[in-house]
């Protein structure tokens, strides 16, 4: 008996001192990392995610905080794949850290072998494992944030909004809604791919009935439902609210609830400065770099920073969710929207 006790408070101690070690081991070789990134000094984003504020922002605290200037490159998620492969290609990669949809990511690891495993990092901890396991994630893609989008209407121009995304389809909105398009990676796809699965294609179909106007501006886009070109722009990012204080727009969040689509951060192969690109990848899961995606609308994945959104956006942090493009039905979708809004 007294055996047994004085193994297992061995065991006990052992194992404590086993995890202690690797803790330290952990400490000493992010330690290295850091001193690596400010040596190379540089870190260059890549991000699928044009316009928002909460980018400049990240870089901006993120250099204040490790001397380590940051350049960012903002392009469509289409054009960023393959600008991405290009310079794999010619052997002439610029970019050493990237965020785009999780999709998207997971598409780089599998199937274009464009980015690497960033290995362990002591921030990785604030994505719980519960969004790890609902987004397939790993060493080489996390998920960071979410955008989420509603609808922007122009308050002047629509005094009965849309409730439900059946109000869409009422003839009275034929040739009032512009769109980010369906045609094309984005959240105009990831409209049209969960409204297709959760409503069916007829919906769509009737949808298209309405005569949409599609653009690739989104930012130009929510100007032209401002000046009145257009009742109704779908889909909206939300965090696009805070920059569109004082205009005669608004925001709506239909019945059913809201699109969204989970953002992915990740190394890319070939980083010519990897050390840095990984430092940044550890600052955009700390509290500190999630506090900031919250700031500025993103849903942060980490929890407990309901308050950092602003005012303004709170009303929308705990909305429904409609649901996301999981990657699943790419090319099927890609085709159908193509077939329908011809």
């Amino acid at each position: 008996m007294k055996t047994s006790l004085v193994f297992r408070t061995v065991t006990g101690l052992l194992a404590a001192c086993m995890c202690l070690n690797m803790a330290v081991a952990q400490s000493e070789d992010f330690e290295k990392i850091v001193a690596a990134a400010k040596k190379e000094g540089l870190m260059r984003l890549y991000t699928g995610m044009v316009g928002s504020d909460a980018t400049p922002a990240i870089a901006k605290a993120f250099q204040a905080k490790y001397g380590i200037r940051v350049e960012v490159l903002e392009v469509r998620a289409s054009e960023l794949r393959e600008r991405v492969r290009t310079e794999l290609v010619a052997n002439r990669v610029l970019a050493d850290a990237m965020w785009t949809s999780a999709t998207q990511t997971r598409q780089f690891a599998a199937e274009d072998r464009t980015i690497q495993p960033f290995g362990a990092l002591p921030n990785l901890k604030n994505i719980s494992d519960e969004v790890r396991q609902q987004w397939q994630s790993t060493d080489m893609h996390l998920p960071i944030f979410t955008i989420r989008y509603a609808i922007l209407i122009n308050t002047a121009l629509v005094k009965d909004p849309p409730k439900t995304y059946a109000d869409l389809l009422d003839p009275k909105w034929k040739g009032k809604i512009l769109a980010d398009d369906f045609r094309a990676a984005g959240g105009g796809n990831t409209f049209f791919t969960v409204t297709y699965n959760k409503f069916g294609p007829d919906y769509l179909k009737r949808l298209e009935q309405n005569q949409i106007t599609f653009t690739r501006d989104l930012r130009n886009g929510e100007r032209r439902v401002a000046r009145g070109e257009f009742s109704i722009f779908l889909p909206f990012t939300i965090f696009n609210l805070t920059a569109s204080q004082g205009l005669p727009v608004a925001g709506v969040v239909l019945e059913e609830g809201m699109t969204y689509t989970p953002f992915s951060v990740s190394l890319v192969r070939g980083a010519p400065n990897p050390n840095a690109g990984k430092l940044f990848i550890d600052f955009t899961t700390s509290l500190e770099g999630q506090g900031i995606f919250a700031a500025y609308g993103l849903a942060p994945m980490a929890q407990g920073l309901g308050d950092k959104y602003p005012a303004i956006l709170r009303p929308f942090a705990d909305a429904k969710m409609l649901g996301a493009r999981d990657g699943t039905q790419d090319d099927f979708m890609f085709k159908a929207a193509k077939d329908i809004f011809k």
